[in-house]
């Protein structure tokens, strides 16, 4: 059963981190330099689980799935992308039971959100908005 959260399309971009606070008092804590280099690490961070978690998806390899899920929890739960967060628990609980359906459920609003993510990051960067 996919909570109906999870069933709703993708947040715009500007949407995926709430009112954006988290983000930005770590961004603020670090400093200019250090928040700079935060959200490039930020941004290859979810591109690299983008890219693994695609892959992990299309076989499906449940133990890939779990370890990027767990790495897409962490990520987007610090930087409060709350309902991506909430998709990568959910997904990692489908990995970890084996749900070829409950797995597919979940995963394109997780990969859409995760990639809309990933550009927004990604948008700051070339910004210059750290």
């Amino acid at each position: 059963m996919v909570p109906l959260l999870r069933q709703t399309p993708p947040l715009a971009a500007a949407a995926l981190l709430g009112d954006g606070r988290a983000l930005a008092d770590i961004l603020a804590m670090a400093g200019p330099e250090t928040a700079a280099r935060i959200l490039v690490q930020m941004h290859k961070d979810l591109d690299t689980t983008a890219t693994q978690l695609r892959s992990a998806l299309a076989l499906p390899d449940w133990t890939a799935i779990r370890a990027q899920s767990h790495v897409l929890i962490s990520l987007a739960g610090t930087i409060g992308a709350m309902r991506l967060h909430a998709l990568a628990i959910d997904l990692n609980a489908a990995a970890h039971a084996q749900d070829p359906e409950q797995t597919a459920a979940i995963a394109a609003p997780l990969m859409a959100d995760l990639d809309a993510l990933t550009a927004l990051l990604a948008a700051r960067i070339d910004g210059g908005r750290a």
